[in-house]
């Protein structure tokens, strides 16, 4: 449990310490991460964190106790992995939002009048009609499953080497792979409290706000770790982790769109809890598919 801890200490600690210190000056505690662009970004360059929390880990670990931490792709005999991680999240995330949007059929605008009505408002030549940007919307859905999971996967792969390359391993070390899945997702969504406080995700005018927020978070993660921890076992590798990590990101985010009071903590994005529903159950099969004893994961 000492690699654990460190692991937690450095990543934690660097990334909160980032975050709470941005948000501070920049004023998206009060306002809303969303009212500055440097926090966005400084949001982003967090993702990278767990990445130098696993390398340093190991560094402090010494050379004797250093952890695989799974880098190369390990391609060959994973194709059928590496597909499931690019297009699963696009079909869990379109089942989430069908479940939410039959729960919730009033806030549902098949039209996508906020996307449509963003895009008219950035025109500043008056050019772009309702027609065009409701086709541009068809582009950039296209754009997300098809493209942008590999351009996501980079930031994602910082992320994944922390929470499947270290910390699930590890914690396979003590407890069973079922145990350090729940662990590790607990961890994972409790990372997240600073932008959640933010509103990042779920806004900040929900009952129950922010620790609601911070919960859906964590069960959020201990879903989508179920998921992630299944592809590092079954391809001892870590980079169908950040495909399908980063497939989640770029496709999430497009049923906001068809909802007319945009993203909430329910729904319609996996980050819901009615709208995460699929994941939850997918998540759960995963689960029951991994080990339920004590073993190391990590390849010698």
């Amino acid at each position: 449990m000492k690699r654990v801890w460190i692991y937690i200490a450095f990543t934690f600690g660097i990334t909160w310490t980032m975050w709470i210190v941005a948000g501070i000056f920049t004023g998206a505690f009060e306002n809303g991460m969303g009212s500055t662009p440097i926090m966005m970004i400084v949001v982003a360059l967090g993702m990278f964190v767990p990445l130098i929390g696993a390398l340093l880990t190991n560094v402090v670990m010494g050379r004797e106790n250093r952890l695989n931490l799974c880098l190369r792709p390990r391609i060959t005999g994973n194709v059928k992995y590496y597909l499931l991680a690019w297009f699963a999240p696009t079909i869990v995330s379109v089942l989430g939002a069908v479940v939410f949007f039959l729960i919730n059929p009033s806030l549902f605008d098949a039209t996508a009048g906020a996307f449509v009505q963003l895009v008219i408002s950035a025109d500043t030549t008056g050019a772009i009609t309702e027609q065009m940007a409701s086709l541009l919307l068809i582009v950039q859905a296209g754009f997300a499953i098809s493209i942008a999971p590999f351009i996501n996967m980079i930031p994602a792969f910082g992320e994944e080497v922390g929470w499947r390359g270290m910390l699930f391993p590890a914690l396979c070390e003590k407890f069973s792979a079922r145990t350090a899945v729940l662990i590790s997702g607990v961890v994972w969504g409790l990372w997240h409290a600073p932008v959640i406080i933010m509103g990042h995700n779920y806004g900040t005018g929900y009952w129950g706000y922010p620790v609601l927020g911070i919960l859906s978070m964590v069960v959020f993660c201990t879903a989508m770790g179920s998921c992630l921890s299944y592809l590092r076992v079954r391809t001892q590798s870590v980079w169908p982790c950040a495909l399908a990590h980063g497939a989640a990101n770029a496709v999430a985010g497009i049923s906001i769109y068809f909802c007319v009071v945009g993203n909430t903590l329910t729904g319609p994005t996996p980050a819901g809890i009615i709208g995460g529903i699929p994941l939850i159950c997918l998540g759960l099969w995963c689960w029951m598919r991994l080990s339920s004893k004590a073993e190391s994961i990590a390849p010698s």
